[in-house]
């Protein structure tokens, strides 16, 4: 029979992005006065640290900007940074690119910008949006040509390959950010050049460049600092010297070029050397090949004035040789201007305690009743057979290598199979996600073989609510993950994570001493590991049930809302601005 949840279908992607954006505070913007964004938006803690610069505006340089352009977590992210920051005093501006037309927003200002070659016009379009007190958030969208493309931010969705002129779209939108605090007008008064910028990930990693050997050379923006913001260092901005650019006469089509350190807009040596990397002799392609490239992102690490990345556990693992993917050495050279800032969660929209999607809400005092009578909501839901005393986990996110999910689907019969331990064949597992069709293929293919045991649907904003209210774990056996999201909303919910100790996993989960734990932890990860950790979360559920609610209770009670992270952006904030800049 069919299950009540569509498993897949063609609008997978689409929902998948609506769920996504249940993970970022803009989320709420479309539907909630601005006075209740307000009101709702008081977090568990009052701020603890005050910043020193208030009256110095933050510019948060971005590719995408939730809810109007986003493919992952940076769209999110960004933009609970830019309501946070905003409602602690700053004035706060968003540049992005203008992928699409926005609804609201208003033709402010255009310039012509030179670029490999040739002048290219840009037009800038403000959207002010309110929030009390005469604190809100102004965004400033980029638009030319080059970003209106059909398929994805960055990529043909179709060919799933990277757009050829990416370079060339990513280094305007750097030049065109840094043209807009001191000279467009939002709300009629530019902001000026002694801002801070907060520049994030490869696709805004010249702005630090740019802001270095261009803009302080010609004596612009002297009292300005960039602080340059990794969420996943994975991803450099790396481009080989011949590129597609743009016709000089501005005509398409585009053609090919060898780039040069004048086509960016910059001369001298320095900024050819932190821009240029060196691939070793065993990685290049053939005899002949002097293996450089174009590293945007090793760019923004030399002349940035600050790092930050997505948790402390990230920031440690950039300094080595595995995440530090080959940056590492001049990572650890700029170590003392490193730090590691957990992301925080939306604790307005994940709030067990006044959640609409749950069939009860619960607080720590009713939360064994609250997540039994969820549990069995959510087996209807999704058709698991219905059994408040049996062990239900959990996954979502996408299917794919990095997120582990094929350690998941090995164990699945392990899982299910009765073999006289008390344990496992007591065992139901929920898997939600899109991803890669293989996982797809396998995902189904455990469906239909332990059909009321095993359910596996698509991304929903809704269900997403019920199952970490049904579930009793999360199993996240990520191969990395510089922050993740999932595991803090889990505990949030009284859902004990079973995760993988790197990256952001790593700060967010307990995994001893006992007394202390919120989740269980896998080390390193392998099959074996992964099944290790796996039983030892349900030998713990049916044999030591206190142990198990007491993990419960801890994760439940913790602080994964944005108020002490926003303390910690001020401080590295004041930090910057406290010091010369680290290239001038």
């Amino acid at each position: 029979g069919e299950l009540p949840v569509e498993v897949f279908g063609p609008d997978a992607e689409k929902m998948e992005l609506d769920q996504m954006s249940r993970h970022g505070s803009l989320s709420m913007f479309r539907d909630v006065p601005p006075d209740d964004i307000i009101e709702a938006c008081k977090l568990e803690k009052e701020p603890q640290y005050v910043s020193n610069n208030l009256d110095v505006p933050v510019v948060i340089v971005t590719s995408e900007i939730s809810p109007f352009s986003r493919s992952g977590g940076l769209g999110l992210v960004t933009a609970s940074l830019a309501l946070e920051l905003s409602g602690r005093g700053h004035r706060t501006m968003v540049v992005s690119p203008m992928y699409d037309k926005y609804e609201g927003v208003q033709y402010v200002a255009s310039k012509r910008i030179w670029l490999f070659g040739a002048e290219h016009e840009v037009k800038y379009f403000h959207l002010w949006h309110p929030l009390s007190e005469g604190k809100g958030i102004d965004y400033l969208f980029v638009d030319n040509p080059c970003y209106h493309r059909p398929g994805g931010l960055y990529y043909n969705a179709q060919q799933g390959v990277e757009y050829a002129d990416n370079l060339f779209r990513f280094a305007l939108f750097c030049l065109s950010a840094l043209e807009a605090p001191s000279s467009v007008p939002c709300g009629g008064v530019a902001y000026g050049e002694r801002v801070t910028f907060l520049a994030n990930d490869w696709q805004s990693a010249l702005v630090p460049v740019y802001l270095a050997h261009r803009m302080r050379p010609m004596h612009r923006y002297k009292d300005a600092r960039c602080i340059f913001v990794v969420h996943n260092f994975g991803y450099q901005g790396i481009y080989p010297f011949n590129k597609l650019v743009p016709n000089p006469n501005g005509t398409l089509p585009y053609i090919a070029k060898n780039v040069d350190i004048d086509d960016f807009g910059l001369n001298g040596t320095a900024a050819y050397e932190h821009m240029i990397y060196q691939y070793p002799d065993y990685e290049r392609n053939y005899n002949g090949d002097d293996g450089n490239v174009w590293n945007l992102t090793k760019g923004a690490i030399m002349t940035c004035d600050r790092i930050l990345t997505v948790s402390p556990g990230y920031a440690s693992e950039m300094k080595t040789k595995e995440g530090g993917f080959r940056l590492d050495e001049l990572v650890r050279q700029k170590e003392f201007f490193l730090g590691g800032i957990l992301n925080g969660i939306d604790v307005v929209s994940y709030n067990p305690r006044t959640d609409p999607q749950l069939s009860m809400n619960y607080n720590v005092e009713t939360l064994q009743e609250g997540k039994t009578h969820c549990k069995l909501q959510l087996q209807e839901r999704v058709g698991l057979e219905k059994n408040s005393e049996v062990l239900v986990a959990g996954f979502v996110g996408r299917l794919t290598h990095q997120k582990g999910i094929d350690l998941i689907l090995e164990a699945v019969d392990w899982m299910m199979t009765d073999t006289g331990n008390g344990v496992t064949g007591r065992v139901q597992l929920l898997l939600m996600g899109n991803g890669d069709e293989c996982y797809i293929e396998g995902m189904q293919a455990m469906t239909e073989r332990w059909r009321g045991r095993v359910a596996g649907c698509k991304f929903d904003a809704q269900l997403e609510h019920v199952l970490y209210a049904g579930c009793d774990l999360l199993l996240m056996p990520s191969r990395y993950e510089p922050c993740g999201l999932p595991q803090m909303i889990a505990q949030r919910y009284g859902c004990v994570p079973v995760v993988t100790l790197c990256g952001g996993l790593r700060d967010s989960v307990v995994v001893e001493p006992p007394e202390e734990a919120t989740g269980f932890g896998i080390l390193p990860l392998d099959s074996h590991k992964f099944k290790e950790a796996a039983y030892g979360a349900f030998d713990t559920f049916y044999n030591s049930p206190e142990l198990f609610r007491d993990m419960q209770h801890r994760g439940f009670q913790t602080d994964f809302s944005w108020t002490p992270r926003i303390d910690e952006y001020e401080k590295h904030i004041d930090w910057a601005l406290g010091d010369a800049p680290y290239v001038r």
